[in-house]
């Protein structure tokens, strides 16, 4: 059984068709690269995955399925799923690696704030012990006040 299986996706912006049908299958352990042009899809379809691309956006997925398999064996489809289980999955079960890492953070902000406050999110964490989580995590990589 396959870790995660999309079948049949597609994304529209409007009448314009930025992912047509894609299916394809990841299995545990395996580590999947989508390679295309600029313009051709890929990050519509990550962001489709993990249901962030209708957030702000004119798009919307008019079709297909996305399943995955969590740990325990328990199969759900994410495009069926509430925010608040999407919110518990993104960054602990299924995370990406945005193409524009730039654009991930508001330079009017103090990074640790913007850290802090995806621990928040995630993990429940009250402010305090969120804003120790990301100093901690900023200690691993060796970035300094942070």
């Amino acid at each position: 059984m396959a870790l995660l299986s999309i079948t049949d996706l597609t994304v529209k912006f409007d009448d314009f068709i930025a992912v047509n049908s894609a299916s394809f299958d990841i299995e545990s352990g395996e580590t999947l690269a989508v390679v295309g042009e600029s313009g051709s899809g890929k990050s519509v379809t990550a962001l489709s995955i993990m249901r962030l691309v209708e957030q702000g956006t004119r798009a919307k997925i008019t079709s297909g399925s996305v399943e995955y398999r969590s740990e325990d064996g328990t199969a759900m489809d994410l495009l069926a799923q509430s925010e608040d289980t999407m919110r518990g999955i993104r960054g602990n079960d299924i995370s990406m690696i945005f193409q524009e890492p730039l654009t991930s953070l508001n330079p009017v902000y103090p990074v640790g704030d913007q850290v802090a406050e995806a621990v928040r999110i995630h993990d429940g964490l009250d402010r305090k012990s969120s804003m120790a989580r990301a100093r901690e995590m900023f200690d691993l990589v060796r970035i300094p006040e942070a």
